[in-house]
């Protein structure tokens, strides 16, 4: 018995000779299995046919190119993005996190609150035992000390 069996089209066929000169072909489809009984000549006829749309479709998927673009640093470029703005981005991004790194720990929880777990101002002051307004003062001084590290 011989298996055949396609990732493409999720075709599982299994042929096996019959003595009477006949082969049975028994199809694994998504829908079901199906078994029909073919000549020997149709039968290699059917594995002939199998072979050359196996290889169709292995010679067709070497032709695509792709179209997608990186950027310097690996990361997908979106096709309708402007790759110079992009790595613009990347580079005002890695320097936010640095920036944000070099401030206190307790500063560092707050701007995670805030912007990562999209907390508002009152709902840290609660989760803090703080009142708003001391969460207010505290981000004052977390943007201007923000602003001095990037002013640098």
């Amino acid at each position: 018995m011989k298996k055949y069996y396609d990732d493409r089209h999720q075709l599982n066929m299994e042929i096996s000779d019959a003595k009477d000169g006949s082969m049975r072909i028994r199809l694994h489809q998504p829908t079901g299995i199906k078994e029909i009984t073919v000549t020997e000549a149709e039968g290699k006829e059917i594995i002939e046919l199998n072979r050359i749309e196996y290889n169709d479709n292995h010679r067709e998927t070497r032709r695509h190119v792709s179209l997608e673009a990186y950027d310097p640093y690996g990361a997908l470029v979106q096709d309708d993005a402007d790759p110079y703005q992009s790595v613009i981005n990347k580079e005002e991004m890695e320097q936010l996190h640095h920036s944000i790194n070099q401030l206190k720990p307790a500063q560092q929880k707050l701007v995670i609150k805030k912007f990562w777990n999209d907390m508002k101002q009152v709902d840290i002051a609660k989760d803090d035992g703080v009142t708003k307004m001391a969460i207010t003062k505290r981000w004052q001084t977390i943007k201007r000390r923000l602003k001095k590290i990037l002013q640098k």
